[in-house]
């Protein structure tokens, strides 16, 4: 098992943790004196020393503001986070709880951090296009996997999930909770069938990568050919 899946499974193990240790909805707790994740152990039981201090709060997990959204491609410029984070009711905790998780987890790697990688390498002009095609596959597949992460921790915190641990609520699986719904299939597909789309430096960043243009767009289309006829 590589790194990445194993980073995965590590992420998807705390992310049911927290679902069971602290219901709905999904939230990690911070010491609000050192704005640090705060483990169970130290935030539960008879200790007064981190019981007091912990608090469940938003996490910025990445987001970025106003200013910096013009200097850099962060993973909330491509549209299809923000559609399915948006898509659900408990979208925004979900992925600001994953996001903590994901961060806590990087030991060996950071899945959001992979996909900007990739992004990166994908977009550089003198690589060749063999190493861009590699990135771009190895980039989406990361983006998928941390697309079904946001859909995976948003499951943990709806109604679904409680069937498990709750006496006469009915058990609905992950699998089957996705098959209700298709708008999250059709975006998962988009992935794999359009990837070249999703690492795209905007237009409107494109001034702070000088030596682009028309060579980025220009293999994507061949990208994008070589996958509609294979």
């Amino acid at each position: 098992m590589g790194r990445g899946r194993t980073t995965t499974g590590t992420v998807i193990a705390c992310l049911v943790k927290l679902r069971i240790n602290y219901g709905r909805p999904i939230k990690v707790l911070y010491d609000v004196l050192t704005h640090e994740i705060v483990d169970e152990d130290s935030s539960s039981g008879g200790e007064e020393t981190g019981s007091n201090n912990a608090e469940a709060r938003p996490r910025n997990s990445g987001r970025r503001t106003e200013e910096e959204q013009g200097r850099a491609f962060g993973m909330d410029d491509i549209l299809l986070l923000w559609k399915i984070t948006r898509l659900f009711d408990n979208g925004v905790e979900s992925r600001e709880a994953l996001d903590a998780v994901i961060d806590r987890c990087s030991a060996l790697q950071n899945i959001r951090e992979a996909v900007l990688q990739y992004r990166k390498v994908f977009n550089q002009q003198h690589v060749e296009p063999r190493v861009r095609s590699a990135a771009l596959k190895r980039g989406a597949e990361y983006l998928e996997r941390y697309f079904r992460l946001i859909a995976f921790a948003a499951y943990l915190g709806s109604k679904a999930f409680d069937g498990f641990f709750v006496e006469g609520e009915s058990k609905v699986t992950f699998k089957n909770w996705l098959h209700q719904r298709p708008e999250v299939q059709a975006m998962k597909w988009s992935i794999r069938l359009r990837p070249g789309r999703f690492f795209t430096i905007p237009v409107s960043q494109m001034s702070h990568y000088p030596g682009l243009g028309n060579c980025i767009i220009f293999f994507i289309l061949r990208v994008t050919t070589l996958n509609i006829f294979m």
